[in-house]
């Protein structure tokens, strides 16, 4: 009889024991993932790295802003930097500019004649049958007054100049360049220069002859024997 009492009462204590060691039903466990679950889920991709291999470290942290990013250098211009210079000036008349000159001796000439009442007057006359002037300048204290046209001729005397300057001393000059009518490869050049002068209200007459009696045109082509004979004379006459 006992032998079927321990038979009997040993599956009881095992089961006891069993129930014993589960855990609570209050207490909930947490839900096993499904297999559909588990077959869906896929792993993060890892970061790419420069070669295509996965990198552990994960991708490069992100750039910080520091507000230059457009910002130009200070070397570089300015779009209105440079001036493209505007509309250009137009060039200055040259018809206009002479008219200008004019009339700027026009007014000087004016102010000498009220300031001085001194005069010189320079009167030319050349000689010379066969002699022909190629050029021909008169000065006055080394400035031109008077630049002979082509074919300039003055048998007769005849007045270049004549205008109102300070009393005192001045310088007449005489530029002149000639050839013979019998040759025009005999050619001469003189300069001359004459000291005169002008008292205090007084008129002076510069009376300048050019003579030309040279023969090296007619004589040297046929003996090969000639000279230049050349003269510039000036007289110096107060009118009364």
């Amino acid at each position: 009889m006992r032998i079927r009492y321990a038979l009997f009462a040993a599956p009881l204590l095992l089961l006891s024991f069993v129930a014993l060691a589960q855990p609570k039903r209050g207490a909930k466990e947490p839900d096993a993932p499904s297999k559909t679950e588990k077959s869906d889920a896929k792993p993060e991709a890892a970061p790419s790295t420069g070669n295509g291999a996965a990198d552990d470290l994960g991708g490069p942290p992100a750039k910080a802003s520091t507000g230059t990013e457009n910002k130009l250098s200070p070397l570089n211009p300015e779009a209105n930097e440079f001036p493209d210079g505007g509309s250009q000036t137009p060039p200055v008349e040259y018809d206009k500019l002479l008219g200008d000159i004019a009339a700027l001796r026009s007014r000087v000439s004016a102010v000498t004649t009220t300031l001085f009442a001194s005069k010189v007057r320079v009167v030319v006359e050349t000689r010379g049958s066969d002699a022909r002037v190629a050029n021909f300048t008169v000065t006055l204290d080394d400035g031109v007054v008077f630049t002979a046209p082509d074919r300039f001729i003055a048998e007769d005397e005849r007045t270049v100049y004549e205008h109102a300057v300070a009393p005192g001393h001045h310088v007449v000059g005489i530029e002149i360049e000639r050839f013979d009518t019998r040759g025009a490869e005999y050619r001469t050049w003189q300069s001359s220069r004459f000291s005169i002068v002008i008292p205090e209200s007084k008129l002076v007459d510069a009376h300048v002859i050019i003579q030309d009696d040279s023969d090296m045109g007619k004589d040297f082509p046929s003996d090969q024997d000639g000279q230049y004979d050349l003269r510039v004379r000036l007289r110096a006459r107060v009118e009364k």
